[in-house]
C-alpha cells in the first residue's frame, strides 16, 4: 500500500495516453494509405523483438537516441533548453574521426588504451561545443535556442568542410567521406556476431550515475531547483551562471560521446549526413521520459524498436517508406507537442506564483 501511494499513477498515464494516442493515428493513416494496421503492427514488433539477433539490432538502434535523449533530458532538468544535440553528436564524431585517422598510430595499438582516449576526447570536444551557446547566454543573454540550432548548422557544415575536400576526407577521395578509423580504435562488440557494443553498456550506466546525481546530490538538486524556478533558486544562493555552464558542458559532452560511440562502433568513417537527425529525435526522447535519465533508457528502446520496426513494415507488408516517416513524425509530434503545452503550463505557473 505505501508503495502505491508513492506512485504517480498520472505521471506514468501521460505516456501511454500519449503513444496511445500517436497509434491510434497511425493506424487511421494506414487505413487511407489501403494498408492493413494489424498486420503492420505485428511486422513491427516481430521486426524490433522477434529474436535475439533483432533485438540486438533494436539495442544498437536504440544507443544513439539513448546518449542525446540523456543530453536533452539535463539539460532541461536545469531549465536550459539545448537543442544542439545534434551538432554535438556531429562534434563527437568529428573528433572521433580525426583520432582514430590521425592520432591513433601514435598510440599503443589496443582498444583498452585507444578507446577510451578517443571517447573521453569526444566527450571533451562536445562539452566544450556546448559551452560556445551556455558563454553567449550568461554574457550576452543571448537566447539558446536560436544559438543551438545555428551551432547544429555550423557543426554539419564543418563536418561537410572536414571530409569534402578537406583534411579529413579519405585518401583516395572517392567522395565526401573519411578514411576507416585504425582497427584498434574500434569499440568492442559484446555479442558478437550480432552487432551489440559496449556502447550500449556505457549509455545504461550513466543512465543510472546521472539519475543518481539528479535525485541524491547537492549538485543535481541545484540543477533541478534552477530548473524549477531560476529567481528562487538564485535567492537561496544558488549560482544560476554557475550551473548554465556545468550542465551546458555535461549536455554536450554526453552528445558528443554518443557520436563517438555511434562512429567507432557501427559506421568506422564519417561521412555526410551521418546522423539523421538523433539531437532532434532527442528532444521526444527526453519528454517522453519526463526528463528522467532512468526512464529514458526505456524510451529511447521505443524509438530504436520504431526504427528497426519501420525497416520489417517495408519488407513484410510492403509500406512504402514515405509512409513510415509520416508515422514516426507522428509520434513525434505527439511527444513533443503534448509535453510542450505541459511544460509551458508549469513554466507559466511559477511565474505567475
Amino acid at each position: 500500500m505505501k508503495l502505491l501511494k508513492k506512485i504517480n499513477f498520472h505521471w506514468v498515464a501521460t505516456p501511454v495516453i500519449i503513444l496511445a494516442s500517436a497509434f491510434v493515428t497511425n493506424a487511421v493513416i494506414m487505413l487511407l494509405c489501403h494498408y492493413n494496421p494489424l498486420e503492420a503492427y505485428q511486422a513491427a514488433v516481430s521486426g524490433a523483438f522477434g529474436n535475439g539477433r533483432k533485438l540486438g539490432e533494436t539495442l544498437v538502434k536504440s544507443t544513439p537516441f539513448l546518449m542525446t535523449g540523456l543530453s536533452v533530458a539535463m539539460a532541461f532538468r536545469c531549465g536550459i533548453w539545448n537543442i544542439g544535440a545534434e551538432g554535438q553528436f556531429l562534434v563527437g564524431a568529428l573528433t572521433a574521426t580525426w583520432f582514430g585517422t590521425k592520432l591513433a598510430p601514435v598510440f599503443p595499438h589496443t582498444p583498452w588504451i585507444a578507446v577510451p582516449i578517443c571517447l573521453c576526447l569526444a566527450a571533451l570536444a562536445g562539452g566544450i561545443w556546448g559551452l560556445i551557446p551556455a558563454i553567449l547566454k550568461v554574457a550576452r543573454g543571448v537566447n539558446e535556442v536560436i544559438s543551438t540550432i545555428m551551432l547544429n548548422y555550423v557543426a554539419l557544415h564543418l563536418v561537410s568542410m572536414m571530409i569534402d575536400g578537406g583534411p579529413l576526407q579519405e585518401t583516395a577521395q572517392r567522395g565526401p567521406q573519411s578514411d576507416r578509423i585504425a582497427e584498434w580504435v574500434f569499440l568492442p562488440r559484446v555479442l558478437p556476431p550480432h552487432r551489440v557494443h559496449l556502447g550500449i553498456i556505457i549509455a545504461v550506466v550513466l543512465a543510472i550515475i546521472l539519475t543518481f546525481i539528479l535525485f541524491r546530490t547537492a549538485f543535481g538538486f541545484q540543477l533541478r531547483a534552477v530548473g524549477e524556478g531560476a529567481a528562487a533558486a538564485e535567492a537561496a544562493g544558488i549560482s544560476i551562471v554557475q550551473n548554465t555552464l556545468r550542465v551546458f558542458f555535461i549536455s554536450g559532452a554526453l552528445a558528443g560521446l554518443g557520436g563517438a560511440v555511434e562512429l567507432t562502433a557501427l559506421t568506422r568513417r564519417l561521412f555526410l549526413n551521418f546522423s539523421p537527425g538523433y539531437g532532434y529525435t532527442a528532444i521526444a526522447v527526453a519528454l517522453l521520459a519526463k526528463l528522467n535519465p532512468l526512464v529514458t533508457v526505456a524510451a529511447a528502446l521505443l524509438f530504436g524498436a520504431l526504427t528497426t520496426g519501420s525497416y520489417s513494415m517495408q519488407r513484410e507488408v510492403g509500406i512504402s517508406d514515405k509512409v513510415t516517416l509520416v508515422m514516426q513524425a507522428t509520434i513525434l509530434l505527439f511527444v513533443i507537442g503534448y509535453s510542450s503545452v505541459q511544460l509551458f503550463r508549469k513554466r507559466a505557473a511559477s511565474h505567475s506564483e
